[in-house]
Parts: structure tokens; C-alpha cells; sequence
């Protein structure tokens, strides 16, 4: 028999942190942050979105063994109030335990007032989002979403269905590139009047942190799970890359000084970590030792997604891989139904998909809140 635990004492929190451990003990290709890392996000001192995000997080407990977690969490900042969301699912192949902690979630979100359950989404959809559900083979980047492939069948078998995907595209510096129509188009671009390009400022964390929260709430307002970000979000975001990031790879894209675009392009520090988990070393955050990246974010303001700003981002992402010694790229999270994007960087860059996330929704039932 096993049990479900809210988490609120120290041992909870204890057991919560360390159940990933056992859970991919075995898989060479899991990439957990530091510990240090993972506890910020719990942490509203490091973590301004738990300004307006709740949560609650269930353990599940067999002889003694931890063997399930998730987080039930509700933003105040969602647009559509009856969604609530999960994350930090992890969990043995045991359709029992998954759908006891989902239970447990389930009641917590309905006393909250939700009638629907999205996710993952840790803390927020911010933050971490998407069920790895293809690639498996293909190692991931730090911070990116990694997880057993029988986790898309647990939730399926307790009731979620998709919801929508997103997906993960691959550059690799030997696949041809249609650089021909790339450079014609971004150089359109650059006769823009007043258009220019400019690394980010990470000594000014707090101004760029101002443009690019302003940028994303334009560029975002469209998307599934849309919260505005703020400066002090944006800010904090910014800050944590000042350690491992190279500030070129940071780019804006403004027009008579105001941002239309941006790309944050990060070192892929995946190898280090899979090498000190290999080793039993401690995990270190060391900076510019890798030789690939992960585009994490692209962006255009909608005034612009039809005048080659794409295109000259992505020329200037290439261009500066190519001088830092780069072989290749994840570009992720792209979602399947931006057919804008996916069309730019399928037929201008060449790139195939690697990776398919998914996103999981269920109506909650208002009488289950009697039966839990």
C-alpha cells in the first residue's frame, strides 16, 4: 500500500528533491539541475512569480519509499481563471500511484476554484512546460523538460488528453542551409529605417529587464498560457544567465531605440552535468565549455513578423555560432501551431524537428471534490 503526503515538513521537502534520483538512476541522458537550482524555484525570495502563483506539492509514499510527487498551482496572472496547472510530476510506472497524486492535486486546485488541469507547467507557464513525448534519444539541455516515456501513457490512463505540443528543431553547422533566401530576406530587413542590433546588457539587468518583460507581452499575448512578465521577472531571469552566458549571444533587435525582437541563446551545459553525475562529482555551472546551444528564446512584435526580423535575428544567431565555434543548436520551444515560425526555420534554416513536448488538459469534476 502506499500513501499521499501533502509536503510541509522538512523530511517531505527531503523526499520530494531526492525522488528524481531513484527515478532515473539508470538513465545516462537525465540532466537535473543543481540542487541549489531546483530549491530557487520553491524559494519567493529568488522566484518573484510566486508573487502571484500558489502552490501545494504531494509526495506518495510506499514502505517507506518515496515513488510519486506533483505540485498542484494556480496563477493569478492566467487569463482564463478556471485553469489550473501541475508540475514537477515524477513518478514510478504505476498507473495506482499516478492517479492517487492526481487526486490529491485535483482536490486541492477544486478548492481553489478550478475546474481545469493543465500541464506540466512548473512553477508556471513561465517557467518549465511540456511532457517530453518523442526524441527520448536525443540528450537534453539544461533546464529542458526530460522524463520517462511511459509518463505520457500514466496520464493518458488516469484521463488527460493533449492539448498541444511544441516542438524542438536541431541546427547543425554541416546541413546546408537555404542561406541565399535567409540573407535576402534579413537584409531587407536591415533597411528598415532606424533598425538595429545590440548585445543585452546584463550589468543592466533592471533596464533590459524592462524591455524585454515588455517585449514578451506583446510578442506572447497570443500564446497558449499567456501571464504577463514583469521587470522584476524579466530582471531575475536575466540575472541568472549573467553566469554562464555569453553576452553576445544575447541580442535585441530595436527600431530608433525601441526593441522589435530579440534572441537569448544559451550554452548547452548538458555534457558537463551528465559527466559529474557520471563521476559522482559535484554539479558545476562552468562557463563557454560547450560546443553547442539552445536557442531558447526568438521573438518578433507582431508589427514586424512580416518584414524579415526573424530572419535577420536568426542571420545574427548563425553568424555568431559560427565565430564562437558552435557546431550546433536546439531551437525550442516552438509551438506546432505557430506556422509562421515553424515554416521559418523548417524551409530559411533548414533545421528538422528532434524533440515533440506535449501539453496534457482535464476537466476536473466538481462532484469529485464530496468523493476526495
Amino acid at each position: 500500500m502506499f500513501k499521499i503526503v501533502k509536503v510541509e515538513r522538512v523530511e517531505h521537502w527531503r523526499r520530494f528533491f531526492q525522488l528524481p534520483d531513484s527515478i532515473y538512476r539508470g538513465d545516462p541522458l537525465w540532466t537535473p539541475l543543481p540542487m541549489e537550482n531546483q530549491k530557487q524555484m520553491f524559494d519567493p525570495q529568488r522566484n518573484p512569480v510566486l508573487r502571484h502563483v500558489k502552490y501545494e506539492c504531494f509526495i506518495a509514499i510506499q514502505d517507506e519509499k518515496t515513488v510519486g510527487r506533483v505540485i498542484a498551482a494556480t496563477d493569478d496572472l492566467l487569463e482564463d481563471k478556471q485553469v489550473g496547472l501541475f508540475g514537477g510530476f515524477e513518478c514510478i510506472n504505476s498507473t495506482d500511484v499516478a492517479n492517487e497524486l492526481f487526486k490529491a492535486a485535483t482536490k486541492s486546485l477544486l478548492d481553489r476554484g478550478k475546474s481545469i488541469i493543465q500541464g506540466p507547467a512548473t512553477m508556471n507557464t513561465s517557467q518549465q512546460v511540456g511532457l517530453l513525448v518523442d526524441g527520448f534519444h536525443n540528450p537534453p539541455q539544461m533546464t529542458m523538460p526530460y522524463n520517462p516515456s511511459y509518463y505520457s501513457f500514466l496520464l493518458e490512463d488516469i484521463g488527460f488528453y493533449p492539448l498541444l505540443d511544441l516542438l524542438s528543431y536541431r541546427w547543425q553547422r554541416e546541413e546546408e542551409v537555404n542561406r541565399h533566401k535567409l540573407y535576402a530576406v534579413a537584409k531587407r530587413a536591415s533597411r528598415i529605417p532606424g533598425i538595429k542590433l545590440r548585445p543585452l546588457n546584463l550589468m543592466d539587468p533592471w533596464g533590459e529587464g524592462k524591455k524585454l518583460a515588455e517585449l514578451h507581452n506583446q510578442t506572447m499575448i497570443q500564446q497558449w498560457g499567456y501571464v504577463p512578465m514583469d521587470q522584476e521577472e524579466a530582471a531575475s531571469f536575466l540575472a541568472g544567465l549573467r553566469s554562464y552566458t555569453d553576452p553576445e549571444m544575447l541580442f535585441f533587435c530595436e527600431v530608433h531605440g525601441i526593441p522589435v525582437g530579440v534572441c537569448l541563446m544559451m550554452p548547452d551545459l548538458g555534457p558537463r552535468i551528465r559527466a559529474s553525475r557520471r563521476f559522482g562529482l559535484p554539479i558545476a555551472i562552468p562557463l563557454r565549455e560547450s560546443k553547442s546551444l539552445r536557442v531558447g528564446v526568438l521573438a518578433v512584435a507582431p508589427e514586424y513578423r512580416r518584414r524579415g526580423v526573424a530572419a535577420l535575428l536568426i542571420e545574427r544567431a548563425i553568424l555568431i555560432g559560427y565565430r564562437k565555434g558552435y557546431w550546433r543548436a536546439e531551437l525550442s520551444l516552438i509551438m506546432d501551431s505557430n506556422m509562421n515560425m515553424n515554416q521559418i526555420i523548417t524551409t530559411t534554416v533548414g533545421s528538422k524537428v528532434i524533440k515533440k513536448f506535449r501539453i496534457y488538459e482535464k476537466t476536473l469534476d466538481s462532484n469529485m471534490r464530496k468523493k476526495l
